[in-house]
């Protein structure tokens, strides 16, 4: 089932993560010491590994939106999606504690312009400069 679920599998680093806007991707070895807690949010448990996550780093800022597969959105389930976006959060704030990053989350929509059925759901603000190399 695992395999078939592709549960071990995740979207590459790249596609999840990004600088200033949608249309710069962020390689890994750019994240400075951002790298270990945006791999924390890859790695997060996802209902059948969607991984609806989306980051934008701006700055000290990182601006987290759901990227919503259709159909995941019922009158009775609610919006999953979002469930998992909040297990995201947790591991990037779990992980920014265990290395010492301090900050708070806050929603402070930046207006970056997003892809179809992609949304803001909010930021955390570090403290301090950017951690990007």
């Amino acid at each position: 089932m695992r395999k078939k679920m592709k549960s071990d599998e995740r979207v590459p680093f790249d596609e999840l993560f990004f600088v200033g806007d949608f249309g710069h991707p962020l390689a890994e070895a750019n994240a400075g010491t951002l790298a270990a807690l945006l791999q924390m949010v890859r790695w997060a448990p996802s209902a059948t590994n969607k991984q609806p996550w989306r980051v934008v780093v701006d700055g000290n800022k990182v601006h987290f939106y759901e990227h919503k597969s259709k159909g995941y959105a019922r009158e009775t389930t609610g919006d999953i999606q979002k469930v998992d976006l909040g297990i995201a959060l947790c591991h990037f704030e779990i992980a920014a504690q265990e290395a010492g990053v301090t900050g708070a989350f806050a929603e402070s929509d930046p207006g970056v312009e997003a892809p179809d059925r992609t949304e803001y759901v909010i930021t955390y603000t570090l403290d301090g400069p950017s951690p990007l190399n």
